[in-house]
């Protein structure tokens, strides 16, 4: 058994389940409404740049997090951008279940 080779079965199996398949025809769909895309694109930009000040140890001023906020309201008010989102919510969710049960699996490596 090869390590890599499982990890690419994996990533293909993840390709495989119906909520990848719908976040990239919403995603590709995207990209015919230019303002929407554009509009998401900006968002996970500015969501990544504040995940790292983050983690950086800078917080959130309020004004950015109004703008966050805006921002949001804006792009869920499009159907096909709601529906990504809600996509990409679950399967952050499989990432997630993923992540605890090979944590779970190696406790005795995790734990010290």
């Amino acid at each position: 058994m090869n390590f890599y080779d499982k990890i690419h079965e994996l990533t293909r199996c993840l390709k495989e389940t119906n909520e990848y398949k719908e976040y990239i025809s919403l995603k590709n769909s995207l990209k015919e409404d230019e303002k929407a895309y554009n509009l998401i694109k900006e968002f996970k930009n500015k969501q990544n740049e504040l995940q790292l000040n983050y983690l950086n140890g800078k917080e959130m001023s309020k004004d950015e997090e109004q703008e966050m906020q805006n921002m949001y309201s804006l792009i869920i008010q499009n159907e096909k951008s709601r529906k990504l989102f809600e996509n990409e919510m679950k399967i952050n969710v499989m990432l997630a279940d993923l992540q605890k049960i090979i944590g779970d699996s190696l406790k005795e490596f995790v734990e010290f």
